[in-house]
């Protein structure tokens, strides 16, 4: 029996033993039609071939999308999507998707440090791109690199991702840099715009107590933090999604940095910390012509936060 083989016979597994979390019909997400674009972002599945916890996780929350009137317009995961990178892993997390591929119409993921470290950088490259393409309205963009671009419904997303293997902050190269300058520099005067990456940027969402308290570079992007924020904090319409820091919904998941944005969604699939700790968390996020809306939701439990909670009903004007 191969990895994947025991990954699916564990899954099923607790399905029989009825340690599957179905979400609440109770409280549906429903798309505002109104809004202009409406998307889901979770951090952090960590799919593991050792844990079929964090598989059954991600089948909970998918099953609360899939019971939307009409799709998402998107799904974006933001890094971390396997825990050791394997190609089984990413196997499992397709399986799951498209089995629930009704709830979202594209879907647009970045690498973490986990899908890349102590690996073959351009294997894992291509690994990433095959499970992207494998899955109905994933854009993977191309098989070079990781960043690229996607326009949905009339909204850009610039998607970023380390250049090397790291074993936990990202490597940005000048090159991404200069790619990413020049894109927010066509896109970001008019209208706002999406830049996902996984790790943040230094001093921002809480860091660094967020990441436990350990040193203002942990939890981060790393030594091009400063670089990254310096082309970002150029322009004014610039929002920033990422996640990596395992921290539930709370005030600091969303910041106003000034000229941007920044969003840390919380994991989906592993546990998270701070007083908000239950796992399958994320964020349902509205767009509309003058205004952002983000909501925090526990997707395996069918439930958004109460609205009294830091962090669980944001609107950021335009």
């Amino acid at each position: 029996m191969n990895t994947y083989e025991r990954m699916c016979r564990d899954l099923e597994k607790l399905k029989t033993q009825g340690r599957f979390l179905y979400p609440s019909a109770g409280t549906p997400i429903e798309a505002d039609p109104q809004a202009k674009l409406t998307f889901a972002v979770w951090g952090d599945p960590q799919i593991a071939a050792w844990s079929p916890l964090r598989a059954a996780r991600l089948y909970s929350a998918c099953e609360d999308i899939a019971r939307m009137s009409r799709p998402l317009d998107a799904l974006i995961l933001a890094g971390d999507l396997t825990d050791n990178g394997q190609a089984a892993e990413f196997k499992m997390l397709q399986a799951l998707l498209c089995s629930h591929a009704s709830g979202f119409q594209n879907l647009l993921c970045v690498s973490g440090n986990h899908d890349v470290r102590l690996r073959s950088f351009f294997r894992q490259r291509r690994i990433f791109a095959e499970f992207v393409e494998g899955i109905p309205g994933g854009i993977a963009g191309n098989r070079r690199v990781y960043y690229h671009k996607a326009v949905l419904c009339g909204y850009t997303f610039l998607l970023l991702g380390t250049d090397r293997s790291t074993f936990e902050e990202a490597y940005i190269s000048s090159a991404q840099l200069q790619w990413l300058d020049a894109q927010l520099a066509q896109t970001a005067r008019d209208s706002v715009v999406f830049v996902v990456n996984h790790q943040t940027l230094k001093n921002t969402n809480g860091l660094p107590d967020t990441w436990l308290g350990k040193g203002d570079w942990r939890g981060t992007v790393g030594r091009q933090s400063d670089a990254l924020r310096a082309v970002i904090e150029k322009y004014r319409n610039v929002f920033l999604i990422t996640g990596h820091l395992h921290y539930g919904a709370s005030a600091s998941s969303f910041e106003d940095c000034g000229t941007f944005k920044s969003l840390s969604a919380p994991t989906i699939g592993v546990v998270n910390h701070g007083q908000t700790d239950a796992p399958t968390q994320g964020y349902v996020v509205q767009v509309y012509d003058d205004h952002i809306r983000l909501r925090a939701r526990v997707f395996g439990e069918g439930r958004y936060l109460p609205d009294d909670l830091p962090g669980a009903d944001i609107t950021v004007a335009l």
